[in-house]
């Protein structure tokens, strides 16, 4: 388990899941129930970065949450990434039920950093479901309990979440301030590295300084690996189109953009791929082929 949450954090999903799903085997065969929800948990987590396609990772984790049984902690645990793979096949009902159970027991068991820390993947789910309102919300009140907290590690990602909202929702300044403080933190790891660093590509297109942004961009795609997540190669080339497009080149835009709408037609996140669709269409004018 420990060697499987070591590799996600090191942005290689795939021999993360491989272990956890070993972890699972071998503390099903031992009788170790809490070894194995913790092993199921962290497995459901790689599936948010479309390790597998979505809706084999839906079914999956499905089955590690009837594996719970009635241990209400690890369902509650399963249910966030659980809501974020909902999100992903535009089952967004089921999401938002997924996670306001999954912090109703939070709550009924007084678990206050666990329900702050489920802010995370409420973001996830909301943008996913592109109302980034309601993403900052949940990521603003997660920011609050956090930092009152004094946690650092998972601060990052939030502070990261909720700058990517602002900036959906056209408030660059305020996206400008949590991107700041993102980098100033200096938390190493493959969520706050690419959201940070796509981030602030974007934000300094929008200054007009392009060669910097472009700049940027090259670090982000010098970190990516063969192992990297399709999330994480699919999050870069989305920020590539924002550049090109706010720089005036709308043919190098929607080159990236299909190549980001590939991958998550591959992944099979249904959602995401339409997000990538409404995009190109405003950018090439008529519905991409």
């Amino acid at each position: 388990m420990l060697t499987g949450r070591t590799q996600f954090w090191l942005d290689d999903p795939a021999a993360a899941a491989e272990a956890l799903e070993r972890a699972i085997s071998y503390a099903r065969q031992g009788g170790h129930h809490r070894a194995q929800m913790r092993a199921s948990h962290w497995l459901a987590v790689t599936f948010r970065v479309l390790t597998i396609p979505a809706d084999t990772a839906v079914a999956r984790a499905e089955e590690l949450l009837q594996a719970a049984g009635s241990d209400l902690w690890a369902e509650a645990d399963l249910l966030k990434p659980l809501c974020v793979l909902y999100a992903y096949v535009g089952r967004a009902a089921d999401a938002r039920a997924a996670l306001a159970r999954s912090r109703a027991i939070f709550a009924r068991f007084g678990a206050k950093f666990a329900l702050a820390e489920s802010g995370i993947p409420a973001g996830v789910m909301e943008q996913a479901l592109a109302d980034a309102d309601a993403a900052e919300r949940y990521l603003r009140e997660a920011y609050a309990a956090l930092r009152a907290m004094s946690e650092r590690r998972y601060l990052i990602t939030v502070t990261t979440g909720l700058a990517e909202a602002l900036y959906t929702q056209g408030r660059f300044d305020e996206a400008q301030q949590m991107a700041d403080e993102t980098q100033a933190a200096d938390v190493p790891d493959a969520d706050a590295w690419s959201g940070a660093l796509n981030l602030r590509a974007m934000l300094l297109a929008r200054r007009g300084q392009f060669p910097a942004a472009r700049r940027l961009l090259a670090e982000a795609e010098g970190r990516i690996t063969p192992a990297s997540s399709a999330l994480t190669r699919a999050g870069v080339l989305i920020a590539k189109a924002e550049v090109d497009r706010l720089a005036g080149a709308p043919d190098h835009a929607a080159a990236s953009l299909r190549a980001a709408l590939r991958i998550y037609e591959d992944r099979r996140a249904t959602q995401l791929a339409a997000q990538i669709r409404a995009a190109l269409t405003a950018i090439v004018g008529r519905s991409p082929a």
